[in-house]
This record gives structure tokens, sequence and C-alpha cells, in this order.
């Protein structure tokens, strides 16, 4: 099977299981009758990737070397820092309730820019701080979505 495959297999099953969980994300009573909903996005997302996956799985892929196994196909590859960037996603998931999104999202980009090879804490902090800072403005000032500041902000006693 060729590497184009078992992405597209990959990411068939990721977007099928992320829609079945953008049925689970709840809607207040006065959005159920909206056209645009917090719903709307993942399941454009889903669909979307969906359809692509299929039409890669579908459609014939050319592969002028001749069909290579997959352990020839992912032989080479970086796998270590593959593992270690979920590994922080995973982290960066459940500390966000504790911690909160500032200090979460500027952690998780700390270490994924450490994880790929940048060693400058200068060029770090200055690639970090500013776009968490002015997401967080973006989301919570321009478009009114609420974020918690974590558990951690309220055990402190509010600040």
């Amino acid at each position: 099977m060729a590497r184009e495959k078992v992405g597209a297999l990959v990411m068939l099953l990721f977007s099928m299981a992320y829609g079945l969980l953008a049925l689970k994300i709840p809607l207040s009573f006065l959005a159920q009758n909206e056209f645009f909903t917090s719903r709307t996005m993942p399941y454009a997302l889903a669909v979307l990737g969906v359809l692509i996956a299929l039409l890669i799985l579908v459609f014939p892929t050319t592969d002028p070397e001749g069909k290579r196994s997959l352990r020839e196909e992912t032989h080479g590859m970086d796998w270590k820092t593959a593992i270690l960037l979920v590994g922080g996603m995973i982290v960066y998931g459940l500390t966000m309730k504790w911690i909160g999104f500032i200090i979460s999202s500027i952690l998780f980009l700390l270490v994924g820019f450490y994880i790929l090879g940048e060693r400058r804490i200068k060029r770090m902090l200055l690639a970090s701080i500013p776009w968490v800072v002015m997401l967080w403005f973006i989301m919570s000032s321009l478009l009114g979505v609420y974020i918690a500041p974590g558990e951690l902000f309220y055990m402190l006693g509010g600040l």
C-alpha cells in the first residue's frame, strides 16, 4: 500500500471520529435554530476531510518506482520528533483546564520549538508570547469567546 493511501486511510478514520464527536457539542437553547453554530465548522471540517480522504483512496496514485511496502515508505522518517510532538499536544490539552489558555499555549509552543531543534530562548519567547496573547485577544475581545483563566487562577484567589 502506498504512503498516500495509508495517510488517506488514517485521515478518513480521524475525520469520521471528529465528525462523530462534533455531534456531542452542546448547543444553547437560542442557538439550536441558528444557521451557524458551534457545530458548523467541525461538521464542515469532518465532511471535507472524509471527502478528500475518499478521493485519495479511490483515485489511483502514480508510483514510478513500483509498489513498495509500508516499512520501505516510512523508513528514515523522524518518528521520535513526531511522537514527542503528539505527546506535547496531549499534555497541552490536559493542562489547559488547570493552568489556563495563555500559559499552557506559551509552554506548548516553547516545548514544541525545543523539540523541533530551536535553542535560542529569545527567539522562542518572541515567537510564542506575542502570538498567544494576540490570539487570546482576538478570541476574547473581538469574537466574544469566553476563555476560562484556569483552575490555578481560581486557586490563587482570582488575583
